[in-house]
């Protein structure tokens, strides 16, 4: 159902748009939804210096311009949709958590479908494990095998569960979100 909804959506984007995000949710979506940024700036919907500015706010703790989130608008509305079904006046981490972890997947493969533009593969979200840390970079493994990783916006150690997205680490995880994602993406074939 909400696959339907999101596509619906697309036709009529003003009824999500009007959603907010809590204020101490936005750090989290901007994590993450900017690797997915460098999609945009090849469509010309963002410029890459703007991108940059982004990833440092975030990794700064600075300011971020309001409704910036929207310029994601895919992943702002699916959100939106996800809290309206859960009956929330506003995205919280709840939902964001629920739309990247388990819900992206699906999306990834009906937007690659329809646009054909990026790679879906990078920009799956996994469950891994950090290997190593070196200056800003962290080697994690996880189903796409074992590669360097950006870590602007967490620090993390060996043997730190994490959440990677293209080329970023996104946050650190549970043992159990690590094991539900893993069940989510066998059931989607996606790993």
């Amino acid at each position: 159902m909400f696959i339907a909804q999101l596509a619906w959506q697309w036709k009529k984007p003003t009824l999500v748009n009007n959603m907010n995000i809590e204020d101490k949710s936005r750090v989290l979506f901007m994590k993450y939804a900017i690797p997915c940024a460098g999609t945009l700036v090849s469509r010309g919907n963002i410029k890459k210096k703007d991108v940059d500015v982004l990833i440092d706010a975030v990794k700064n703790n600075k300011s971020i311009p309001k409704d910036t989130e929207k310029v994601f608008k895919v992943a702002f509305s699916a959100c939106s949709i996800l809290a309206m079904d859960a009956g929330k006046k506003k995205i919280d981490a709840d939902v964001i958590h629920d739309y990247y972890l388990f819900k992206h997947d699906k999306m990834i493969d009906m937007r690659y479908e329809e646009m054909g533009d990026f790679d879906p593969d990078l920009c799956r979200i996994r469950p891994g494990v950090v290997k190593k840390v070196l200056h800003g970079i962290a080697i994690v493994e996880n189903s796409a095998g074992s590669k360097k990783y950006r870590t602007n916006y967490c620090d993390v150690k060996e043997g730190d569960l994490v959440v990677t997205h293209w080329d970023f680490v996104i946050e650190k995880i549970s043992r159990e979100t690590a094991e539900k994602m893993l069940v989510q993406k066998k059931k989607l074939r996606v790993i």
